[in-house]
């Protein structure tokens, strides 16, 4: 039966190699436990990442269904009014401030900054929708073409449904950024125009706060 070496204090302090050989070990389980400690560090940080990206995603699918909902309504300017509440269980994020929301007329892009770094989410928009509240659009559609859109004022045009869908394209290219201290009004609105003796409705969607 092989024999266990004993190493003692006396055999240290006269073998210069059993010195080496006792501090390389205390070295390699320093080492090893700095690495253990740097991974566990590292998947805090990765675990905390990937949950603020799921309320990122959580809150831009939340905008995009309420507008997409008002899209479908089909019940003429129907209001719906939401609200950034950083307690509520879908926005629990530390600095609701931190998070910058721009709406397009066919995205909702979301970008939570911490730490030095952006996290982002991005939604599509089923329906057309404009950074307009209902007045301010229907004073721009009376300006441009004379009447407001309203079942009692359809728009006549050389081609109505071009015209008023052109002039709304480029009006409607800015974004609105969010105010994340004020209510999100999301409004189903329908502008009218006379298409020879036919009158037919436009369906948009309007954001605005």
């Amino acid at each position: 039966m092989k024999k266990r070496k004993e190493v003692g204090i006396g055999h240290l302090m006269t073998d210069e190699s059993a010195w080496a050989d006792l501090l390389l070990s205390k070295t390699a389980l320093i080492l090893a436990t700095v690495i253990i400690l740097m991974a566990v560090y590292s998947l805090a940080g990765s675990s905390a990442e990937i949950a603020r990206k799921d309320e990122v995603e959580t809150i831009a699918t939340k905008i995009a269904s309420n507008i997409d909902l008002a899209g479908s309504s089909r019940s003429g300017n129907s209001l719906n009014c939401m609200t950034f509440d950083p307690e509520s269980s879908e926005m629990q994020l530390s600095k609701i401030s931190d998070l910058n929301i721009s709406i397009s007329s066919e995205y909702i892009f979301c970008t939570l900054k911490e730490k030095g770094k952006d996290i982002s989410a991005a939604r599509q928009l089923s329906y057309r929708t404009l950074p307009f509240s209902h007045d301010k659009l229907r004073d721009m559609l009376s300006v441009r073409f004379g009447a407001n859109g309203n079942i009692s004022q359809p728009i006549s045009s050389v081609f109505p449904y071009a015209d008023v869908t052109d002039f709304l394209d480029k009006k409607g290219t800015d974004e609105l950024y969010l105010n994340m201290s004020k209510e999100l009004c999301i409004q189903e609105t329908t502008i009218y125009v006379r298409n020879g003796g036919e009158v037919n409705g436009l369906e948009y969607v309007l954001v605005y706060q």
